[in-house]
């Protein structure tokens, strides 16, 4: 009988040894899941990330917006450069003034005849 007894004792701690720590790993998981700390922080990223005023989406969105308003502040800072040339040019350069009164106005001088032509090119076509 005592054969019988040893042998039933080195089993029986074998199997009782692999369960408990199965049931370790997932009670720690299952700890950390359900603490509370743990909780409130998932809380408070959900919250931060997509219910607020300033959430990630719509951080993102104005981050684009400033993008492509920086790049048209480019474009009209060297658009008015460029104007800025032109109008000291027309301030001090009597010839522009003259040319500008010609190409834009059809200004002309006495005794001189302006034909004006269409460029059917350009021409709209309905």
């Amino acid at each position: 009988m005592e054969e019988f007894v040893d042998f039933v004792s080195e089993k029986e701690p074998s199997i009782q040894r692999e369960a408990p720590r199965k049931r370790k790993a997932l009670s720690r998981v299952s700890r950390f899941l359900t603490n509370k700390y743990f909780i409130t922080s998932l809380a408070f990223l959900g919250v931060m990330l997509f219910l607020d005023k300033n959430d990630l989406i719509t951080t993102m969105e104005r981050r684009e917006e400033l993008n492509t308003l920086s790049q048209s502040k480019e474009h009209y800072l060297s658009e008015l450069s460029e104007l800025r040339k032109i109008k000291t040019e027309l301030e001090t350069d009597p010839v522009v003034i003259e040319k500008l009164a010609r190409e834009k106005y059809l200004m002309k001088r006495e005794n001189e005849d302006i034909f004006v032509t269409e460029d059917k090119s350009r021409a709209v076509k309905n």
